[in-house]
């Protein structure tokens, strides 16, 4: 007899449904939440080129195009005006494998050193290729992962549970029937030999009586 589960099936839907709101809920969270520090909450380079004086020496989030490299410069407008240099920009690099280059649009935030010169604690960039990259790498892998769990397991509805695929559904009631056909020889064996004791008495008894 198989073991009793605590909570069944109504146990293991419930658990489903939790599961899956908490899935969809981080999802929102993390598509809602901002990138702190680097989103609200400090001076950002509207507020900084209007008057750059007045936050020096003040932790700032500044965004711009990379006009330069080495050192690394971004200016705050397309045009090419309102240029900052980012010290340390590649160090502090977050979620991205290769070096900036000229055209990135990048987010520094750090220590306005000077007029011009922000000292970066963090530098986030938005390229495309780099959003791509993190696209493709996960979806191939979830399309691993889902390959892997068709190949070996199955959904049981009777029990509204995954099982492996090696469990046939046919096993429990196979497994029945072999009992029972064991059970029905061995009970066919023991009439053989009562019969064979029967007449084994019966023999004798017309021995004795022919003597």
């Amino acid at each position: 007899m198989p073991p009793r589960e605590p909570f069944g099936q109504a146990g293991r839907l419930l658990a489903g449904i939790a599961l899956l709101a908490a899935l969809l809920g981080l999802v929102y969270w993390t598509g809602a939440v901002g990138a702190e520090p680097l989103e609200r909450g400090y001076p950002d380079e509207v507020d900084v080129t209007q008057n750059r004086d007045a936050y020096v020496g003040d932790r700032v989030a500044i965004g711009g195009i990379v006009v330069e490299t080495d050192p690394v410069v971004i200016a705050t407008q397309r045009s090419g005006y309102g240029r900052f240099t980012v010290v340390g920009a590649h160090e502090s690099l977050q979620h991205s494998s290769v070096t900036l280059e000229t055209g990135d649009r990048v987010t520094a935030f750090g220590t306005l050193e000077d007029e011009s010169t922000l000292v970066a604690d963090r530098t986030v960039t938005d390229r495309l290729r780099d959003t791509l990259y993190m696209v493709v790498v996960s979806f191939v892998a979830g399309c691993w992962v889902l390959g892997r769990l068709v190949r070996g397991w199955r959904l049981d509805l009777d029990r509204f549970a995954l099982v492996p695929r090696s469990a046939s559904p046919t096993d429990g009631n196979q497994g029945d029937a072999d009992r029972d056909t064991a059970r029905g020889g061995t009970a066919m064996a023991d009439g053989s030999s009562g019969s064979r004791r029967a007449r084994t008495n019966a023999g004798r008894s017309r021995d004795g009586g022919d003597r």
